[in-house]
């Protein structure tokens, strides 16, 4: 489908601007007005190349080329005239966004998001992933239909105030749905990741997100767990399935694949899943990433701040942009809920920043000879 499809969605979302380029990509957060060639309708020949420099500067980060810039977006609502909601009002050097607000799919995104959502994609280049907190087996892949009969036999019974059956009714329906006979830990409960694995792939491919965000937080109160999906062990055996289909063992020549990403608790998964994970990404918020603590190249490490609460002052941001390891360079830098930015001076105020600090310090890593 060709990109002109989608600016020509976006015109009839908002007003054109003026466009300016920017001929070296490293430097393309210089202008706080870079963003604004998301709004263009790439009927002239400057703006078709300016996109296509643009993929071409996200094609550098493919294989850890270069650090990433990355965020978990959280207010995805691109309707109207007021621009904080959609995602085409980012920087246009965002490398991966993971979609704090909801990945909807074929079904229930509105036309206002399948035009936002594709003209970043597909034009800007950047990568757009799906995030959840797994915590059990079908966690967002169950369908509703399942819940939905319980609530009727629920209310035909005459127990649907019983809360607690009602969800113990639905936790063995949701077993039941997924092949799991109960016993944790045995070939049967493996088979059952396997299966929820497959249909975590199975979605992503089928709605067009660029890869899975896997929140792992547990042991920090994560309250729905199930016993299905709560120990290292666990997640280790589904993510070593899912790279049947997406992530880094799916693509053994570099051809290009869907990213796996794991944020969270992830330091005891590191050495048993090196090489299945395409970035961990540290929730270091207000401090700085000890790199060299993970046992994994720091290339697959995204340091990350918490723009939930620091967005107006830009936390630490800037001085994580401008950190390295001790050897090689760092996956990345970002920050939870980044959108928040939006409402600084200029817009993305912090962000723009941090991209070009993590850009400058990468080139000037990559020309001292004494660090590979």
């Amino acid at each position: 489908m060709k990109i002109f499809k989608y600016a020509s969605l976006l015109l009839s979302l908002c007003a054109a601007f003026t466009f300016c380029a920017c001929s070296d990509m490293t430097e393309i957060e210089n202008k706080p007005y870079d963003h604004i060639g998301g709004y263009n309708t790439m009927n002239n020949a400057e703006s078709e190349k300016y996109y296509a420099d643009l993929r071409a500067y996200k094609q550098q980060a493919v294989n850890y080329g270069r650090p990433v810039a990355f965020g978990w977006y959280s207010n995805w609502s691109p309707a109207g005239t007021y621009r904080r909601g959609y995602l085409t009002s980012m920087p246009d050097s965002m490398d991966i966004v993971s979609m704090w607000s909801g990945a909807p799919n074929r079904f229930t995104i509105t036309p206002e998001q399948k035009a936002d959502k594709e003209f970043v994609q597909k034009v800007k280049g950047t990568k757009l992933l799906e995030v959840t907190l797994l915590s059990y087996i079908g966690k967002g892949r169950t369908p509703q239909s399942v819940y939905d009969e319980v609530e009727k036999q629920a209310e035909k019974e005459g127990w649907a105030n019983d809360l607690s059956r009602v969800e113990e009714a639905k936790k063995k329906a949701r077993w039941k749905f997924w092949g799991f006979n109960g016993v944790v830990g045995s070939d049967n409960h493996k088979e059952a990741l396997a299966r929820f694995a497959k249909a975590l792939c199975d979605s992503l491919v089928a709605n067009d997100w660029d890869g899975y965000d896997i929140d792992w937080e547990i042991g920090s109160g994560v309250f729905d767990m199930d016993g299905t999906l709560s120990t290292n062990a666990d997640l280790i055996y589904l993510v070593k399935e899912m790279n049947k289909y997406i992530g880094p063992k799916s693509d053994p020549e570099h051809k290009g694949h869907r990213l796996i990403c794991i944020d969270g608790h992830f330091s005891p998964l590191t050495k048993a899943l090196d090489g299945y994970v395409d970035y961990w990404i540290d929730q270091s918020y207000g401090r700085m990433t000890y790199f060299d603590y993970y046992d994994v190249d720091p290339k697959t490490i995204i340091t990350t701040d918490n723009f939930e609460s620091s967005f107006k002052s830009g936390g630490v941001l800037l001085r994580q942009a401008k950190s390295m390891p001790t050897k090689g360079y760092k996956g990345g830098v970002g920050a939870y809920r980044f959108d928040n930015d939006y409402d600084n001076t200029p817009n993305y105020k912090w962000m723009r920043q941090a991209i070009q600090i993590n850009q400058q310090v990468f080139k000037e890593r990559m020309g001292n000879a004494s660090h590979p």
